[in-house]
């Protein structure tokens, strides 16, 4: 692929802009960022609209205002991650290990018990990139999907960086076949799989409610019989450190009844999702319009908080850009 001068001048800006916040002190950098993303919170009305109807569905013995307060809190979580990434990018440049800020827990210990093949499944909770890094030292290397840059050069350091943490990135187009040529090969297939899905998706409940979820992941498991394990790398404090958390890990039966099976199996990964979420709910992306893509039953009812009303086909989601095993829509 030809460089062009524009994707050198971008990479050097990009460079110097992800080197510049890894340095910058953690109380200041990532103090910014919660007051920035709080402030996001504040004032971006359709936002807002989506968190306090996802949130009303999750937390129904709450009322607005803490639903607001959590919201917030969310949100701010949220401007932290790019900060995060680039002390991640800055670590895996310089041979560190992610286990320096990362503590597998017991985690760690269901991870040894399991023999690839196997698929870690996560969401947008604390900082899902860390997670991969962490399921990826942990098994000696891992398979995932990701936004591919169109800079060639900023992409191929991304993708190099990600390879020294024993993270192998390919991109979401035909990530899902590079990912099951992965597992069939004896690997760690991983994957984010709680977001809206425009296409294709099975509709499940996710916190109380029909929602389009990820297909993939379920239907691999069930046609190999791939053990799942659902985790997150949860923040601990206010800078960059996390711990490892998940459920326990499982198989998804197989009746022979395709349809019911992959039904079944997407609600029971809802369902672990959902368990992870409460355990840190101010570190989940409530941002996103999660219930976006109606199915023929689903009721089209969704108000948001302060009169909001969430508008449906804006063609913009709350996006986490390079993430590992990313899905859902663009």
């Amino acid at each position: 692929m030809k460089v062009r001068l524009v994707d050198r001048l971008v990479y050097v800006v990009a460079r110097l802009a992800i080197g510049t916040a890894a340095r910058v002190p953690q109380w200041l950098g990532y103090g910014c960022a919660d007051l920035l993303g709080r402030l996001f919170f504040r004032i971006d009305r359709r936002r807002r609209g989506y968190a306090m109807h996802f949130l009303r569905n999750a937390f129904p013995e709450l009322d607005d205002a803490a639903r607001a307060r959590l919201g917030a809190r969310a949100t701010g979580n949220l401007f932290k991650v790019p900060i995060d990434m680039a002390r991640l990018t800055r670590l895996l440049a310089r041979g560190g290990d992610v286990l320096s800020v990362l503590d597998p827990g017991a985690v760690g210990k269901r991870i040894a018990g399991l023999k690839p093949p196997f698929l870690g499944l996560t969401a947008h909770l604390g900082n899902w990139e860390v997670a991969a890094a962490g399921v990826a030292r942990a098994v000696g290397g891992a398979h995932g999907m990701a936004r591919v840059s169109k800079n060639p050069l900023l992409q191929k350091w991304l993708l190099a960086n990600r390879q020294r943490g024993g993270l192998i990135i390919h991109p979401r187009r035909g990530g899902v076949r590079d990912l099951a040529s992965a597992l069939a090969r004896g690997g760690v297939g991983l994957q984010v799989v709680d977001q809206n899905q425009r296409l294709r998706g099975v509709f499940a409940t996710f916190f109380g409610q029909m929602a389009s979820c990820e297909r993939a992941g379920a239907s691999l498991a069930l046609r190999r019989g791939y053990p799942i394990l659902v985790g997150v790398a949860l923040r601990r404090g206010r800078g960059f450190r996390f711990e490892m958390v998940s459920t326990e890990p499982f198989v998804l039966e197989n009746t022979g009844d395709r349809a019911r099976d992959l039904q079944v199996g997407v609600e029971r990964i809802n369902r672990a999702i959902e368990e992870l979420v409460r355990m840190a709910p101010e570190q989940y992306l409530w941002i996103h319009d999660r219930y976006r893509t109606k199915s023929d039953k689903s009721e089209s009812d969704d108000a948001g908080a302060d009169g909001d009303s969430p508008r449906s086909g804006d063609g913009s989601d709350a996006s986490d850009g390079e993430s590992v095993g990313e899905s859902g829509d663009d």
